[in-house]
């Protein structure tokens, strides 16, 4: 059994899926100097490598019919097997070294073995080093006559400004609903599969506009149900696909579910789920929900509030840096999911709090008529303290574990901070808050603090932090970067 998205993958200029990047490919094919270094930029699965390819097939085919290969040819037949070895193909995201790209650099400069041009595939070139970069640009200034560079990314912003201006470049789109439609359609007609129009339609909205995940959905659909696909078949196909859209991610989070959000995610995993392309989907909902706040787009009444709405999506932007940095895909997203809910604690020291979360209760505080709190008194009950401050957030908990109660003035609670970076957290307003009502809760009255750096000033490890030990002397620079690093 073929799988879609290799049999039905284009092999002209003129079957590409994006009609833009066909006429692009055109134009430059047909120019009287045909650039020799080109940028295919765009977001995964639109396509870049299979144009990169029928590139290196156009300009090594023996008999071209205008710009398109013939794909008959002996060069043609060679590189669709995949055995040229003039046509290399790189990743790197695997080689992003300036050792990788050296050796790279030495076999640029061999002429080809066979073929009339050599061509060599960087693909998520975004990922090379700063100094492997600063390797191959000498290559991509003067390029040997002989060889074409075609440099593929999925984030262009990452690749330095003197590396883009040397290129030649092709943006690449998500599909829209009539290129995907017509992308399926290829398949439906070359495997005479019959579909409901509106089963279609329910395929391509759960799409994230790519092009090869539609495919291979369609692919399982058809694996699993046959050549006859109904709305039903294809609704059923989707929910046990454990597809985990934008407005029930967002009803999840409003009801503080983080277990059940954390469970899913995990189930999802086991299934093999792309948590790129899942949070890519996310962001796209939740930035249109973030317009509607500004009357663009269809209002949005319930969910969310704005300020939400913004702070999750920069977790989920953050969660896309992290997405390389480790071998468990949804790990970032799960990240995501506690540092938001988590913050959603930290308000619930306020009275708005979802209906099916039970309110954490205020601090009970009696006032004193004629006596203040001691010093003696706040030394004494200081572990109750941070034993009470610790539910709200554990990161302001491990800050006051590097603090010392040192006096009250004027009915005010000095704090001995030992470092610069804990004294600005504690005193930013939201941390400032979760420490008066631990005070609050511990002493039964109002007090407030301050925080003052000391000259105690000693190294925070990880394991020590977490404890409230600290240990020995160091630079405060230092310990800033390290807490920076810790708590960031």
């Amino acid at each position: 059994m073929s799988v879609f998205h290799l049999k039905y993958r284009p092999q002209r200029v003129c079957e590409l899926d994006l009609p833009d990047v066909s006429e692009k490919l055109k134009k430059l094919l047909e120019a009287k100097e045909i650039p020799q270094t080109w940028l295919f930029a765009g977001p995964k699965g639109c396509g870049k490598t299979s144009a990169a390819r029928i590139v290196a097939r156009a300009i090594n085919c023996l008999k071209p019919q205008g710009v398109e290969p013939c794909n008959e040819c002996l060069n043609c037949k060679e590189i669709l097997k995949g055995n040229s070895l003039d046509i290399l193909e790189i990743d790197a995201a695997s080689n992003r070294g300036i050792d990788d790209v050296r050796s790279l650099k030495e076999g640029a400069y061999l002429s080809p073995s066979r073929l009339k041009k050599k061509v060599m595939i960087i693909d998520e070139v975004h990922m090379l080093t700063r100094e492997a970069f600063n390797a191959l640009l000498k290559l991509l200034e003067e390029p040997p006559k002989d060889l074409f560079l075609i440099l593929c990314t999925t984030d262009e912003e990452k690749i330095p400004d003197t590396v883009l201006s040397r290129l030649s470049r092709v943006n690449f789109t998500r599909g829209k609903e009539a290129d995907l439609m017509s992308s399926l359609k290829k398949i439906i007609d070359g495997e005479k599969i019959k579909i409901e129009p509106a089963a279609i339609k329910l395929l391509i909205s759960r799409s994230d506009g790519s092009f090869r995940n539609i495919q291979r959905s369609f692919n399982e659909v058809f694996l699993e149900v046959g050549k006859n696909i109904s709305v039903k078949d294809m609704s059923e196909f989707l929910e046990k696909s454990g597809e985990y859209q934008g407005e029930e991610i967002e009803k999840d989070l409003m009801k503080n579910s983080g277990k059940e959000i954390l469970n899913k995610l995990q189930k999802l995993a086991i299934m093999g789920a792309n948590f790129g392309t899942l949070r890519e989907k996310w962001v796209d909902y939740f930035q249109k929900k973030l317009l509607s706040f500004y009357g663009v787009g269809e209002k949005s009444t319930e969910g969310l509030n704005m300020v939400e709405v913004i702070r999750w999506l920069s977790l989920l932007i953050e969660a896309g840096k992290k997405e390389k940095l480790t071998e468990l895909s949804q790990l970032p997203l799960q990240l995501a999911v506690v540092e938001f809910l988590g913050e959603k604690k930290v308000i619930v020291i306020e009275p708005k709090v979802a209906d099916v979360e039970p309110k954490r209760e205020e601090p009970k505080i009696t006032k004193r008529s004629n006596d203040k709190v001691s010093l003696e008194e706040v030394e004494k009950k200081w572990s109750q303290v941070l034993a009470a401050v610790k539910p709200y957030n554990h990161s302001v908990e491990a800050f006051l574990r590097a603090a010392r109660p040192e006096k009250i003035k004027d009915g005010v609670l000095v704090l001995g901070v030992f470092y610069k970076f804990h004294k600005e957290r504690l005193e930013e307003n939201k941390n400032r808050k979760i420490v008066n009502a631990g005070l609050a809760e511990v002493l039964g009255d109002e007090i407030e603090f301050e925080c003052l750096l000391t000259e105690n000033k000693k190294v925070i490890t990880r394991e020590s932090t977490a404890a409230g030990v600290t240990t020995g002397k160091t630079d405060e620079g230092e310990i800033n970067e390290i807490a920076e690093r810790i708590f960031s």
